[in-house]
């Protein structure tokens, strides 16, 4: 996976943060890692879905889930360890990723080694009634191909801006690319494939492949000559091609594909190692190596031994880190920031040093997150508070009809936080301090959609940050039964299901109060099917015929 062999330096791979720099003047790169969530078992990598929630895949083969708080949800999303092979440390779950039309198709990707030590990359389906599931039963192999060792696996999942699906795969493992895979043009291993998901079952070239109707190289190869790809991602805003490529003895590498790209990039491997010569046996005649647009140098103090990818900053809470491409090195900890902005794309390190790294991923709103594996858990890239600093991570619970818990991501170095609250599209607002990140307001009117914004004060002069997002809720109708109690409902493919212990009558409102349905029922199963599946919340309301009603506040 991440090194070449298992050093006894992974023992002393601890979570250590360092200032190994002046502290910059704000607006400049100053992060920080702060912790989001724990409870995990071996993180390998971090996905999102596109909503609030972060899916995190561990190494023995199972997907947790974690929701816009950092709370570890009990359920997996699913568990498939007795079909993920994880004896060595470079195996198991490596790869996850979300179709781009997942809310509609359900499709989520997942690449491993199986219990033989070969690679397959599987497609599963969101399950028909819970959300926060993958149905185990729909798996399906979409792609294959046998590993010779354990190690230099690889496993990233990403699709492009092109819709189609990106597979990294190492060079097959052991040391010096024994069987010549980077450089053999018949060979999967060793190289990054281009597929078709939504074409014909498994997939289908794509006309624009480099090598598409190529009588002896396989029409799936996109680039050739990666030793170990770790952990790759497309810019959200420009659409280019990032990845990471572990290195053997001298140098770790990072290579940068424009959007638009034709494909058939040579990245050298094992005639080249980074920007050196490796093996001058594995030079192919006339052959065009394309160099990595950064490599640093085996050496803890200014480089490391095993190079982790990231992700171009893209979001809102690091006004000096935005369009800067992060990345770090496994061992050494060491951290760098690639302006990917610049056209020079100049590369500086960070003043931050965290050991252990297995993996960064990004949130729906282009924050960034990183799993370190020997911690067992999910941290979350912050910045001090400065007034160059913004609030993320905006989130809403209403409680009732006039209550909603309000929560943010902490900022490292805050006094004290400013709520500022109004009705949304209405006139004057109303602003509460509080000391911690979350807030309970308890002053709401029913059926209003509010508007939210929060900033930080910081510890010098009471400075305060610049203003967060603006986020949006809504409280649901008052209704005449304030006194009643929890309903739980089961979602289901087209509505919801409760258990009633006698007859009685549901109601399904907008938090507007506009009724969507309403019915009598007798004991047993309820169906509460839904006609108007729209956005945001509704409340379901169910009134037996004889004793206390019952609520729930559900999401669509």
């Amino acid at each position: 996976m991440l090194i070449n062999h298992l050093r006894p330096a992974l023992a002393f791979c601890t979570l250590v943060l360092v200032q190994v720099l002046p502290l910059l003047t704000q607006a400049q790169p100053n992060p920080v890692v702060v912790p989001f969530a724990g409870g995990l078992s071996e993180p390998r990598d971090i996905a999102s879905a596109g909503d609030a929630r972060l899916f995190v895949a561990e190494r023995s083969g199972t997907i947790r889930i974690l929701d816009a708080r950092g709370n570890l949800l009990p359920q997996p999303f699913v568990d498939l360890s007795t079909q993920v092979g994880s004896s060595g440390f470079e195996q198991g779950l490596l790869g996850l990723v979300f179709h781009p039309d997942y809310a509609n198709n359900g499709y989520a990707y997942v690449n491993y080694t199986n219990t033989s030590g070969d690679t397959r990359v599987d497609r599963l389906t969101r399950d028909a009634v819970d959300p926060n599931r993958l149905d185990p039963t729909t798996r399906v192999n979409i792609f294959s191909v046998p590993q010779p060792f354990s190690n230099h696996n690889a496993g990233d999942l990403n699709f492009g801006p092109d819709g189609y699906l990106y597979i990294g795969l190492g060079d097959g493992g052991d040391a010096g690319d024994p069987f010549g895979n980077g450089q053999d043009s018949t060979a999967f291993l060793g190289k990054i494939l281009r597929l078709d998901v939504d074409g014909a079952f498994p997939y289908t070239i794509p006309a624009g492949n480099p090598y598409a109707g190529h009588p002896t190289v396989p029409g799936e190869i996109w680039a050739f000559g990666v030793r170990n790809p770790w952990r790759a991602g497309f810019d959200r805003l420009t659409g280019n091609y990032w990845f990471a490529d572990v290195g053997q003895d001298a140098r770790e590498e990072v290579n940068r594909e424009p959007a638009g790209f034709a494909g058939g990039a040579n990245y050298g491997w094992a005639c080249r190692e980074g920007s050196l010569l490796f093996d001058a046996g594995e030079c192919q005649p006339g052959a065009v190596y394309d160099e990595p647009i950064f490599d640093y140098p085996h050496d803890f103090a200014t480089g490391g031994l095993s190079i982790t990818g990231g992700f171009v900053y893209r979001g809102q809470g690091h006004a000096g880190l935005y369009g800067q491409y992060i990345f770090c090195d496994f061992l050494s900890g060491n951290f760098w920031a690639t302006d990917a902005d610049d056209p020079g794309l100049s590369t500086t390190m960070l003043p931050l040093n965290v050991g252990g790294v297995v993996s960064f991923g990004e949130n729906a709103s282009g924050e960034l997150f990183l799993a370190i594996w020997s911690e067992d858990s999910i941290y979350r890239l912050a910045e001090p508070c400065g007034n160059g600093t913004t609030p993320t991570g905006l989130d809403a619970q209403v409680l009732g009809s006039g209550s909603a818990s309000l929560y943010w991501d902490p900022i490292p170095g805050a006094q004290g936080y400013r709520v500022t609250g109004r009705r949304a599209g209405g006139a004057g607002s109303k602003t509460l301090t509080v000391l911690s990140n979350t807030a309970t307001v308890n002053i709401l009117q029913p059926s209003t959609a509010y508007a939210w914004t929060v900033q930080a004060r910081c510890q010098s002069g009471g400075t305060l940050t610049q203003v967060s997002d603006t986020a949006f809720f809504s409280t649901p109708a008052a209704r005449l039964h304030q006194a009643a109690t929890a309903l739980e409902p089961v979602r289901q493919a087209n509505g919801w299901q409760f258990e009633a212990a006698g007859p009685g009558t549901w109601t399904l409102f907008e938090l507007s109060g506009r009724v969507l349905g309403q019915g009598r029922a007798s004991a047993g199963t309820v169906h509460v099917a839904v006609s108007d599946q729209g956005l945001g919340p509704v409340l379901l309301s169910w009134q037996p015929q004889s004793g206390v009603p019952q609520q729930a506040l559900l999401m669509r």
